[in-house]
């Protein structure tokens, strides 16, 4: 009789420890500290814009020009956006079918020819010409020893036409109409990833560049 009951006492408290051993399982797990992160990365998107600018052109009398005057014409281009940039400009001189005055006080003509007289400031390179019956158009990069000049964020070029002005061409009276424009229009483009060859030769920018705008 002595030997059951101390076998019953070892059985109860084998399933007593069992129990105990489930209950400190159970609440280990709950126990454990956890945590979730995030990590969220933000990139601040650049943008490219210029603004076209003639101030002595705007401020100039463009009434009644006469033969041989010299006319305020000095477009600059100011980076007026966030990133540098590359930029270019696009020029059409008008020309036409004119005698001119020589300075003995001979006519010689009539020669389709420009109306202006200009040079162009060092701080811009031709990269092309388009001759038409109306206006020769020309593209000039703002550029420098073979390659775009990056223009930074607030900076602007010099102007394109060299002191800012033009010479209207002695021109015999009575061979135009009553007006005569120099249109201009500037382009930029990002001075980073451009193409696969990274190319920044002003004729290689602006194969680029032109691609992207429609006239």
């Amino acid at each position: 009789m002595l030997e059951k009951k101390s076998t019953k006492k070892v059985t109860k408290k084998a399933l007593i420890a069992c129990a105990a051993a489930a209950i400190m399982m159970v609440g280990g797990v709950s126990a454990y500290f956890t945590a979730t992160d995030t990590a969220t990365n933000t990139w601040t998107i650049g943008n490219v814009a210029i603004d076209l600018q003639e101030p002595e052109y705007d401020a100039s009398d463009k009434e009644n020009i006469v033969p041989n005057q010299v006319l305020a014409k000095d477009p600059m281009v100011e980076n007026t956006g966030t990133n540098d940039a590359f930029v270019f400009m696009k020029v059409s001189i008008p020309k036409a079918s004119v005698k001119i005055a020589e300075a003995d006080g001979t006519v010689s003509g009539p020669v389709l020819q420009e109306l202006f007289d200009y040079s162009i400031d060092s701080g811009w390179v031709q990269i092309s010409k388009q001759e038409g019956t109306d206006n020769n158009t020309y593209v000039y990069a703002y550029a420098a020893n073979g390659k775009c000049v990056s223009l930074a964020a607030d900076a602007s070029t010099p102007v394109l036409f060299k002191n800012g002005e033009i010479k209207f061409r002695n021109v015999v009276e009575g061979q135009l109409g009553s007006d005569v424009t120099i249109p201009v229009t500037a382009y930029g483009i990002q001075t980073e990833n451009l193409g696969s060859s990274g190319s920044t030769a002003p004729a290689d920018v602006w194969a680029v560049l032109s691609g992207q705008i429609s006239e």
